[in-house]
């Protein structure tokens, strides 16, 4: 088992510079260690269960980075004031409340990690610390930025996502070397004007506030490259951010947004812009400039239609714009040669453009859930991976009919209902199944399917030389069938000439007949009457009829048992 690794450089006989114990399983600051308190520079201890640190800790005296991380300190010594040269300290993810005053002392501290600890303020201390260049309190409980922080003017990179704050103090302007600023996953409403001073800003995070507003100030981060936006409220997006003319990453998803500024094509080193879910009624014909872009995001918005100066974007790889309403697609598409994947669910698309078979890289098309009837031929030429089509039809293949329940409620049918299929010898009136003799002799040795019961149907006949039948719901030959019966027998009723029908068929498999009653009262009360069939437990039972063609009332029961 490998307990640990020491990295030695040699300056000198028993001379340590650096000594990893990571994943080790301490329970403590193994004491061997300090047999090398005047050579020791990097001690790394992470991912172990140490729950203090003993005063001949702090006897390593020329220590420059110290890695603590993934442990269970509850708090540090007034003595870590003692480690003067210490570059690096990480302390991310213990139980760490705050470091003690004495952390001043420690003039060389350049790089400082506090995240997830349950720290409920900036460590005063750490705030006198001038020579700081990154710290990192991010998913702490800290409610409050101090205006001090201005002090700290040598900082690069600020990490406080996840935080409960509220506003930003205008001393943040003070921190002109800044190029990371993270204020993610916090709950500010506002940004301090002063924001425009932070010149050498990269990278700003904001995603997951309650912003309303964005300064028109942002414009003036001419260096900035990455912006985050999302899951706020912003309602509008200033001109100016079109001059932040390095842009990169600029997402905008989850706001109240209804339009873009019309001059975004200004953004020429934009690469991926995020729209999703938003209020955006159109997209601006400057887009087109933007010709770095790779991915271009539009879901969930209110857009009718793309511009045509979207396929300008010949590097785009990423085009999707599901859940709009887009009522077509501009044919320009096709010029987006390196485009990959396109998705465009729910919306109102009723056809796609041919020339879309010109795009050789696309190896995902996600159209369902639009208008389509068709595509075009031409997509044999396609290189598709994935294609959904689904719920395009804009109506339903079969017209519904009109009918009555049992309860006497108007209802609508058609033949894709379920259905109970015919037994074999019904189907000498209807056609053949395909069914081997080997097949029929296994359907008639297992036992009887019972299907759903979707409708009643009369089997009428002239006069009274045929019984009336209760039937499950005919399948579409046999609708032909029965037609033309009722035709024939409409026809004797009025005198005209019959047309011949069919027998009737026989009841399906699975129905037991029932017992004639010697009840007066359940006498039939039309000489078509016969007693009606039951299949299974649970199914109706009819158990009078008037005549069907008559304005007829049907009377259910079921089967208690």
């Amino acid at each position: 088992m490998k307990l640990f690794n020491i990295f030695l450089c040699q300056c000198g006989v028993g001379r340590t510079d650096s000594i990893d114990r990571s994943n080790s399983s301490l329970l403590a600051v193994p004491s061997d260690i300090y047999r090398y308190s005047r050579s020791l520079e990097e001690l790394i201890l992470k991912n172990n269960q140490i729950k203090d640190l003993p005063k001949p800790f702090f006897n390593l005296k020329r220590l420059k980075r110290l890695i603590l991380k993934d442990n269970d300190l509850c708090y540090v010594p007034n003595d870590i004031g003692n480690l003067t040269h210490l570059n690096e300290l990480d302390l991310n993810n213990n139980g760490i409340q705050g470091l003690p005053e004495n952390i001043k002392f420690c003039k060389n501290l350049q790089v400082v990690d506090l995240g997830n600890n349950p720290v409920d303020a900036v460590p005063k201390g750490l705030l006198q610390v001038k020579c700081l260049t990154s710290l990192a309190l991010n998913d702490t409980n800290i409610v409050e930025l101090p205006a001090s922080i201005g002090n700290l003017n040598k900082l690069v990179q600020l990490d406080l996502r996840e935080n409960m704050l509220e506003s930003i103090p205008q001393t943040i302007g003070s921190l002109t070397r800044l190029e990371f600023l993270d204020l993610g996953g916090n709950h500010l409403e506002s940004l301090p004007q002063n924001i425009i001073h932070l010149a050498n800003l990269e990278e700003l995070w904001l995603d997951c506030n309650s912003l309303k507003r964005i300064p028109s100030e942002i414009g003036e981060l001419r260096k900035l490259e990455i912006l985050d936006l999302s899951d706020n409220q912003v309602e509008h997006i200033p001109e100016e951010i079109c001059n932040c003319v390095s842009m990169t990453h600029l997402t905008l998803t989850q706001n109240y947004l209804q339009s873009l500024p019309a001059n975004i094509g200004n953004m020429k080193k934009l690469e991926i812009l995020k729209m999703t879910h938003n209020r955006l009624a159109e997209l601006p014909a400057s887009v087109g400039n933007c010709t770095a872009m790779t991915e271009l995001h539009l879901g969930e918005n209110d857009l009718q239609e793309l511009p045509d100066t979207v396929g300008s974007l010949t590097n785009l790889i990423f085009l999707t714009a599901d859940k709009n309403r887009l009522g077509a697609l501009p044919a320009s598409i096709a010029e987006c040669s390196q485009l990959s994947i396109l998705t465009v669910r729910e919306n109102l698309i009723p056809s796609l453009p041919p020339e879309f078979s010109r795009l050789s890289s696309l190896t995902v098309l996600d159209v369902a859930c639009n208008r389509l009837d068709y595509l075009p031929g031409s997509y044999r030429d396609l290189n598709v991976r994935a294609m959904w089509l689904s719920d395009n039809q804009s109506k339903p293949l079969v017209d519904l009919q009109q009918d009555t329940s049992p309860d006497g409620e108007m209802v609508l049918v058609n033949y894709l209902f379920p259905q109970a299929p015919p037994d074999n010898e019904e189907l000498d009136g209807f056609g053949h199944t395909g069914m081997t003799s080997e097949s029929e002799s296994e359907a008639e040795s297992s036992p009887p399917v019972n299907y759903r019961e979707s409708k009643i149907f009369f089997d009428v006949a002239p006069k009274e030389s045929q019984p009336l039948f209760r039937h499950p719901t005919p399948t579409p030959k046999q609708l032909k069938v029965l037609k033309a019966q009722r035709t024939s027998y409409l026809a004797q009723e009025n005198g005209a000439t019959a047309i011949p029908s069919r027998p009737a068929p026989k009841p399906p498999i699975g129905y037991e007949e029932e017992e004639e009653s010697d009840d007066p009262e359940d006498a039939p009360t039309s000489p078509l009457l016969q007693n009606g069939f039951r299949m299974g437990a649970d199914r109706p039972q009819v158990t009078s009829y008037s005549n069907p063609l008559s304005s007829a009332d049907v009377k259910l029961e079921y089967d208690e048992d």
